[in-house]
């Protein structure tokens, strides 16, 4: 067991070094934390919003026909707040720079969402 959560929070520390990111979380649907490289003080409140954020996202393409949530994406004057899901329990979340490239960093969410299923 240790070993999974070892791979985990390592996977989520690593995420750290893809340029423009700032911080990295997988959290479960129902906002409890998994693995953080959040301040311990942000972790808690992170972990609701992203819930909330998820499944807002979600009623909103079901609702418009827009078919299965992929990604959520919002933009802040300080930079950004993205998430995608992790397999159908949990889900990724990632605080980048206003500068950041989006499109790499997207790319990079995508191998760890699959990389993290692979360990949950």
């Amino acid at each position: 067991m240790s070993s999974r959560v070892d791979k985990i929070n390592a996977a989520i520390r690593d995420f750290e070094t893809v340029p423009g990111v700032e911080g990295a979380a997988l959290v479960s649907l129902d906002g409890l934390m998994i693995s953080s490289a959040l301040p311990e003080s942000e972790q808690e409140r992170v972990a609701a919003i992203s819930a909330a954020m998820l499944s807002l996202g979600e009623k909103a393409t079901n609702e418009l026909d827009r078919g299965n949530l992929m990604e959520i994406y919002v933009k802040g004057d300080k930079g950004y707040t993205l998430m995608t899901s992790v397999g159908e329990s949990a889900l990724l979340l990632v605080l980048a720079k206003a500068d950041a490239q989006l499109g790499l960093i997207f790319v990079d969410m995508k191998r760890m969402s699959d990389n993290l299923l692979d360990i949950l």
